[in-house]
């Protein structure tokens, strides 16, 4: 609880003269949300716009309004209504400073980047305390305090800056020293972190994804590029950046930072972290890592030549902020697996299994080459593309998988309010185009659970299977409801019933 003129002074805001002081007990953004004492923030939206939602924020007991203009419909005129520029803006500021801000007490990481983020978060999260440091991570897939877990359900990878902020107050009151935080295109665009305080920022490689609010390429590189630009004003900051990735890597080296750190699974010769004799299998990676705190044999436990990239980009963060390489080492090595990320489902079936998020094209090419190479039979693949997101890239994904996997079949990922078997098509489409046949090698099944149930009962033995798209999410998005969904729980069903169990 805090006065509402200190905390508009910390967070840089005016409020209008004659204004009652009043003790502020939350702050919030959502009027669903709000209790008695709360200050009430109205955001825009896509949908939704905070300023009409005011009024019934303060009759569940708002106090005071933060607003871009005057709502409407109109607040009660004893609610002081504090007008910004921009709303999101002021939540962030206003979130950190009713919270203490607690990242200026803590060492933070970000991550970021298309496709590796949530893997590259939990190596580095076990990176740091193989070494010993209390750390908390925030990512897709869960939250981590020490070694206590619980599942991420907000389908969020970085959520709005009240509840960032909440998490980043929690961790440093339990003793956390070290965060890692995987950080998004959509939280750097529309400020939910503006305010914390990073010293690490991680890039994973960047391809292209969001169009739908970033425009184009560009503008989804500036929105990353954003993350940079809060650590160079850091005059200790790092940034751990992938030599290999020719789209970011120019662009994100033009920004001044304190230490700058690059990797290389290309062998790139003037990185500063290399992956050498890399050798893959069916149940992980092998590879040398040449570092600037020495040599390291490297075991992974998590399939995918790409592995080899997240590991130095997890190793390099860890190893300039305190971790020795050899414990670094020994916590990404030991880290079994990060679920949904080429996870491997075993019920004794003849053939291969396996779960990942791949949900671009780019993803879904690396992911198939991966297992193409390690696959005897036939290569199948089961996907889909969400539903009000990059339209682009749904017949992209379509032809990935009918020139890489030998059996596509099309399905739900996330349709929300589109039309299902419309999205499936025009995946479809695009499978076509590069070959696929109809009844052959290409299957469109929008139910997903038939469509995992398709695959497992005609895949043979020394064939691979992979479920790409949902990873570790746990609903299915479909004409305004919340399905519940969990792929390994639907595969694993899927298994017995083939195998008559």
């Amino acid at each position: 609880m805090t006065e509402l003129a200190a905390l508009c002074a910390d967070a840089g805001l005016s409020i209008p003269p004659g204004v009652r002081d009043v003790q502020v007990t939350a702050v919030v953004h959502d009027s669903r949300d709000t209790r008695p004492g709360a200050l009430f923030v109205a955001v825009g939206g896509l949908r939704q716009d905070g300023h009409r939602h005011a009024a019934a924020a303060v009759t569940a007991g708002a106090v005071a309004v933060v607003a871009e203009h005057a709502p409407d419909p109109p607040t009660p005129p004893h609610v002081p209504v504090i007008i910004v520029n921009n709303s999101r803006v002021a939540l962030s500021a206003l979130a950190a400073a009713f919270h203490g801000h607690p990242s200026r007490s803590l060492t933070v990481a970000g991550v970021t980047g298309t496709d590796g983020k949530t893997t590259t978060s939990t190596m580095l999260w076990a990176a740091w305390r193989a070494a010993g440091l209390h750390t908390g991570l925030i990512s897709t897939v869960d939250f981590r305090d020490g070694d206590t877990v619980t599942a991420n359900t907000t389908r969020q990878t970085t959520m709005e800056a009240v509840e960032t902020q909440r998490r980043l107050a929690e961790l440093r009151a339990s003793g956390c020293t070290h965060v890692v935080v995987e950080t998004s295109s959509h939280a750097l665009e529309m400020h939910r972190v503006d305010d914390v305080d990073y010293r690490v920022a991680v890039y994973t490689r960047i391809t292209s994804e969001h169009l739908d609010v970033h425009g184009d390429r560009a503008g989804y590189l500036a929105a990353k590029a954003r993350l940079l630009g809060m650590v160079s004003a850091r005059p200790d900051g790092v940034a751990v950046l992938d030599r290999d990735d020719e789209f970011a890597y120019p662009r994100l080296l033009t920004i001044p930072v304190a230490t700058r750190l690059t990797y290389s699974a290309a062998g790139a010769s003037d990185a500063d972290l290399i992956a050498q004799s890399i050798r893959t299998g069916p149940n992980g990676v092998s590879f040398t890592a040449r570092t600037p705190w020495g040599d390291a044999a490297l075991r992974l436990h998590l399939a995918g030549r790409f592995n080899a990239a997240n590991a130095l980009a997890g190793l390099a963060a860890a190893c300039s902020t305190g971790a020795s390489l050899d414990a670094a080492v020994r916590g990404v090595t030991a880290l079994e697996r990060v679920d949904g990320r080429m996870e491997r489902v075993d019920a004794g079936q003849p053939f291969s299994v396996v779960i990942d998020y791949a949900h671009t094209a780019e993803a879904l090419e690396k992911v198939l080459s991966e297992l193409r190479a390690a696959t005897a039979g036939r290569l199948w693949v089961v996907f889909g593309s969400a539903g009000e997101r990059d339209v682009e890239k749904r017949p992209a994904m379509g032809a990935v998988a009918a020139r890489l996997a030998d059996v596509a079949v099309v399905t739900d990922e996330d349709p929300r309010e589109e039309d299902r078997l419309a999205i499936c098509e025009q995946i479809a489409v695009g499978a076509v185009a590069a070959g696929a046949v109809r009844g052959d090698t290409l299957h469109v099944i929008p139910d997903r659970a038939e469509a995992v149930a398709f695959a497992t009962s005609r895949a043979a033995p020394g064939d691979t299977v992979l479920f790409a798209g949902k990873g570790h999410e746990s609903s299915i998005e479909s004409a305004g409801r919340s399905l519940p969904w969990n792929e390994r729980t639907a595969v694993i069903a899927a298994l017995r019933a083939r195998a008559g169990t």
